[in-house]
């Protein structure tokens, strides 16, 4: 638990806001927002740029020496977790999302690595040996997303990862082949959602599963590697093994009991309803269709995979029945998200309840995420502000009077233009979203 004066605000207000105003593209990161060591293992939708959470990590820790453990609700692929590690704080993660929570397990080690090598080498024996011709999964329209002979391919890596005696192995082999089954799919990859390629475009396609896979592995092997010699040389790994706690579950937020543990949550929550913002569960949909997803958590629900749409659907926004009561208490806690709402009065209907379905989920999030923060704890969100029928949400001031409603106090906000966000290019909110704004607020003592 950390230590809490007025002078720690002052500080921490005083460190930030110097970073912005010697440059006030500092947040930016332009041409310096390079993806090293597990960062660059896998292209997981709208990643946080790893030197922006390094840096505000640098600066809460400076002034709270005394911060031990991290926390995110929403880890996606784990950058705040990876840079928690880097830093030699504990972590604590929570993802709706089966590939993420993968990802972040994956990242957190063992780092065996001259082990990994010798299983690769094993591995890629195996499947170049191989020589069935059975399809190793069936779901609804296999057919229609991948080619019989990329199905044929892919097998082959599956069968040969299952061979495989150690979880940890297996695991980080299963992101490889999640890596190949997307980019050997019939989905576009120009876009996060699933959209098929034009006939043309597949019959013009030379798709070769088991060459994508080996470079994927091996390049996954070569960043793996960075980062142990990273946590290594500050002394954070002993045997292979990362030597403070991580813990990251396939959970919903929503739902989460846990205690007060946490110094700080850092987090990115999705920017908005489904319809309109990053699709992480269909971009999740294929490859998941080729991971053992009992490899990944021995609790999963199967039925997660049930529909291209399920785990959108599981999401903050996914659900767009609101009744009256709940709009009502938002716009109690927010006068922003009231004034929003009346702007939309001349739009179509669905747009208002989109945006209020998103701050309903949102604001239920609130009070776990609260609980699991220690009396004074930090808060930092990065938040997008998009569009919906030409009106931008006001997302940072709608959260900042949700959370202030809790008795939060807000430290300051600053404003980074986003130059290297991963974004797909077609994505709805490519076009209208340039910038975010990060809220660094404290939790009421």
């Amino acid at each position: 638990m950390i230590s809490v004066q007025e002078h720690h605000n002052v500080f921490l207000r005083q460190r930030l806001e110097s970073l912005t105003a010697a440059d006030k593209d500092y947040w930016s990161f332009k041409g310096n927002s390079r993806r090293e060591y597990g960062h660059a293992m896998f292209q997981y939708p709208a990643m946080m740029v790893p030197q922006v959470v390094e840096a505000i990590l640098k600066q809460a820790c400076s002034v709270h020496p005394d911060i031990e453990r991290v926390g995110d609700p929403f880890s996606g692929s784990g950058t705040i977790m990876t840079e928690s590690m880097m830093r030699g704080l504990s972590f604590s993660g929570t993802d709706i999302n089966p590939l993420a929570v993968l990802l972040c397990r994956v990242k957190s080690g063992p780092f065996f690595i001259d082990a990994l090598k010798d299983k690769a080498k094993v591995l890629l024996v195996r499947i170049d040996e191989d020589r069935r011709w059975a399809v190793e999964t069936d779901f609804p329209n296999r057919d229609k997303w991948f080619g019989r002979g990329v199905q044929l391919e892919l097998s082959k890596i599956r069968r040969a990862i299952r061979q495989e005696d150690t979880l940890w192995a297996r695991r980080f082999f299963w992101v490889a082949l999640a890596e190949t089954a997307r980019a050997t799919s019939n989905s576009r990859t120009s876009t996060f959602k699933l959209h098929i390629r034009t006939q043309e475009d597949i019959d013009g396609r030379s798709c070769d599963p088991v060459r994508t896979f080996k470079k994927s592995l091996a390049r996954n092997i070569k960043h793996y590697e960075e980062q142990a010699t990273k946590l290594s040389e500050s002394g954070q790994l002993v045997r292979g093994y990362y030597q403070r706690e991580i813990a990251v579950s396939l959970a919903d937020i929503r739902k989460v009991k846990g205690k007060a543990d946490l110094d700080i949550v850092f987090t990115s929550p999705p920017y908005g309803d489904n319809a309109t913002t990053v699709t992480y569960g269909q971009y999740s949909y294929l490859p998941l269709q080729w991971v053992d997803l009992w490899d990944i958590d021995g609790d999963i629900d199967d039925d997660c995979l049930a529909s291209t749409h399920e785990i959108d659907t599981r999401s903050l926004g996914g659900s767009t029945r609101v009744k009256k009561e709940e709009a009502d208490h938002i716009k109690e806690r927010s006068p922003a998200f009231r004034n929003y709402i009346k702007s939309l009065d001349e739009q179509p209907r669905d747009r208002a309840l989109r945006v209020t379905a998103f701050f309903r989920d949102l604001d239920v999030c609130l009070e776990p995420i609260l609980k699991c923060l220690h009396p004074g704890g930090l808060m930092v969100w990065t938040l997008g502000n998009r569009k919906v029928g030409g009106k931008r949400v006001p997302m940072d001031r709608i959260l900042s009077d949700m959370l202030q409603a809790r008795d939060a106090m807000l430290l300051c906000k600053l404003k980074r233009r986003i130059s290297s966000k991963r974004m797909a290019s077609k994505n709805n909110i490519a076009d209208t979203m340039s910038s975010e704004t990060i809220l660094v607020m404290r939790k009421a003592v």
